[in-house]
């Protein structure tokens, strides 16, 4: 099936890449320039052209179209996503595998600073934390960005740029409300502006839903309940321009929601609900140069999760009569660095950043047995430190040939020394062809929980990684239409291992592995006239070996990772003020280890969306979406129920 799909999306890409450059440059694009400047490759403005780093951009127009949905849904249809838990109800886990990678090796930014939940196993930052409406633009960076950002950054990064007050008006607005399936209602209201020296915008977010039994009921008739949520978001910012070249930034996120759960795959609780939060406060300031630019952030953040499984409805077969568990953490991050032109075709960044975090855990049940409380785990005691130097240089030359290089030097407060580099050249042919290699490093520390829990192990080491990237790039001549191609590849050593024992505490982290993943995207989008076509294909093998009985022994332990995934979508602009799109998201077969019953398959599926939205005036539309309108059944979670047909209706001003 892998070879199959390799010439298909050799032949779509041919098409693709033909279609692209037969484009006229006087194309108008809803997203009208692709060239965009960007940010994340390398912590300043640069032309996406000009980069060898394979870079996704959703711009503010793709997310408008967009906003009724959870990020989720939005990351799992980009090529090299799966988004598990996207599909299910709202608050289940989001867990991101790009290119493969597990849980926790891609990197989340909110507005370029890293945020994390230290308490959690593999430290990732809960994507139902953020919703659409309060993003900006989100740029994606794929293969190991661990140079420029460090931990974390195995697979790639996720910047989420949150919206920020316009600069041309004293005061202005944005509202919108939409209500659909589940009796579910999301609704945002937010104010911005600027003021003599600087801008402004606050906005909340509130979203409830009846939701739907988590649970997957297999005999159809145990009445197992719904599982919904309540949220409510504040996002405000300030900048202050101090004077002509200094400006002041100031960023807070404050984010929480309520979500009932169950029991597990097949198994209804009546009463288990969990209680998130998240807080960012953050402080940024940036001095322009004649050459460049100095900047300095920090960062601090909160997490909280509390666990609370009540004793009004015991459901058959439970063992604990009532629960309840914390996971806390806290994290400082602070970061200096300067983006310097030091010759008209070499730019140099050199930068360096400290990140501390802490967590604080406490578990307690009450059963027939009585009460039992496990070890907690304090914030004096699990805590840990990284600080990091980095320098990185793009040359330019009047062939359009690029280089980047860049090395890292990282120092962990418990397994000690680490270093990291990346080697990126391009060549751009006649502004529309452009040929890449990456050969990049990256690490993943361990995380405080594979530290400091009862199964905790002081003397690991982290996650190393060598990744390789080589593909094109096609675009038409005024940038609105382009086809990428790329052959990526990942050998990742010391991976960490949960190892099963015989006696107490029954299990422990260790360094054991080493996990090779490779495959194919392909990704395009063609604009003809009043049409828009877009489509991007994931290809996906791994393994990982380990010693078994003094041999090594090689298995596919991609779980819930499927071998190929096909997103297809196209667009008609009826009118001036009518739009219509429909997208094709489709999934192979994935496996998933099951406790107590061994590896299952999970059967492949296809959804269809469709959307609409219409412009009563420039500032003003009403929009319906409608997903998987053929009502497919699916799990991507084993015994978890996915949305049936659903949809959400709703309005959006500006003013």
């Amino acid at each position: 099936m892998f070879n199959t799909l390799q010439k298909s999306i050799i032949i779509v890409g041919m098409c693709l890449a033909q279609t692209s450059l037969a484009q006229k440059s006087n194309v108008t694009v809803d997203n009208k320039n692709l060239d965009e400047v960007i940010v994340t490759a390398n912590k300043t403005d640069q032309k996406q052209s000009q980069t060898g780093k394979v870079v996704t951009i959703l711009s503010d127009s793709i997310l408008q179209k967009y906003q009724s949905q959870t990020l989720g849904e939005l990351l799992t249809r980009q090529a090299g996503f799966m988004v598990v838990g996207s599909q299910n109800t709202y608050g289940t886990n989001q867990d991101v595998y790009l290119r493969g990678a597990s849980t926790g090796n891609t990197l989340i930014l909110i507005d370029g600073m890293p945020v994390y939940d230290p308490s959690g196993i593999s430290s990732n930052f809960d994507l139902n934390m953020i919703t659409v409406a309060e993003c900006d633009r989100i740029e994606i960076l794929k293969g190991a960005q661990s140079t420029i950002y460090g931990s974390d950054a195995v697979a790639g990064v996720i910047n989420i740029f949150t919206k920020k007050g316009k600069t041309d008006k004293t005061i202005g607005g944005n509202a919108s409300v939409n209500a659909g399936t589940y009796n579910t209602l999301r609704a945002t209201l937010g104010l911005n502006g600027a003021f003599e020296k600087g801008y402004y915008n606050v906005q909340y977010t509130r979203l409830s839903s009846r939701g739907f039994s988590a649970a997957n009921d297999q005999l159809g008739n145990q009445n197992f309940d719904n599982d919904g949520i309540r949220q409510n978001n504040i996002l405000a910012n300030i900048g202050y321009n101090i004077s002509k070249n200094l400006q002041l930034k100031l960023r807070a996120v404050i984010n929480g929601y309520k979500t009932d759960v169950d029991a597990g795959a097949f198994k209804d609780e009546k009463d288990f609900t969990i209680n998130q939060k998240f807080s960012l406060y953050a402080v940024g300031l940036n001095y322009v140069q004649k050459k460049g630019k100095l900047t300095f952030n920090y960062g601090y953040s909160k997490s909280e999760r509390r666990f609370v499984d009540d004793s009004t409805s015991i459901e058959k077969g439970a063992f604990n009569k009532y629960v309840t568990q914390f996971y806390g953490g806290d994290t400082h991050y602070a970061e200096l660095y300067e983006s310097l032109q030091i010759h008209p075709n070499i730019n140099l960044l050199v930068g360096s950043d400290f990140r501390f975090a802490n967590t604080s855990q406490t578990y307690e049940s009450y059963s027939a047995y009585g009460k039992y409380s496990s070890p907690p785990i304090g914030t004096d005691t699990a805590h840990t430190s990284i600080f990091s130097v980095y320098a990185s240089g793009l040359i330019k030359t009047k062939v359009n040939f690029f280089l980047e290089l860049g090395a890292r030097y990282n120092n962990h407060s418990l397994y000690g020394d680490n270093f990291t580099y990346s080697f990126n050249p391009s060549y751009l042919i006649d502004d529309q062809f452009k040929v890449f290699v990456n050969l990049s490093s990256g690490f993943k520390a361990p995380t405080l929980y594979q530290l400091y829990s009862p199964y905790g192990n002081k003397t690991l080491n982290p996650e190393k990684s060598v990744s390789t990237e080589a593909g094109i790039q096609i675009f038409s001549k005024d940038k609105s239409s382009n086809i990428r191609v790329v052959y990526f590849d990942r050998n990742l050593r010391d991976v960490i291992y949960f190892q099963s024992l015989s006696k107490d505490p029954y299990g422990r982290y260790i360094n054991f592995d080493k996990q090779h993943d490779y495959g194919w995207e392909v990704e395009g989008k063609v604009q003809l006239n009043k049409v828009n076509l877009w489509a991007n294909v994931t290809l996906l093998q791994g393994a990982i070996t380990t010693r078994i009985e003094k041999k090594d022994t090689t298995y596919n332990n991609l779980f819930r990772r499927p071998e190929s995934v096909i997103n297809f979508g196209i667009g008609y602009t009826i009118s001036s003020k009518l739009y219509v799109s429909t997208n094709v998201h489709s999934v192979g077969k994935r496996l998933e280890s099951v406790y107590g019953t061994g590896i299952v398959t999970l059967t492949p599926y296809t959804t269809i969306d469709a959307y609409a939205d219409y412009k009563f005036t420039k500032n003003f539309k009403a929009y319906i979406d409608l997903k998987n309108i053929t009502n497919e059944l699916y799990f991507d979670v084993y015994g978890y129920n996915s949305r049936k047909f659903n949809f959400m209706a709703g309005l959006s001003m500006s003013f």
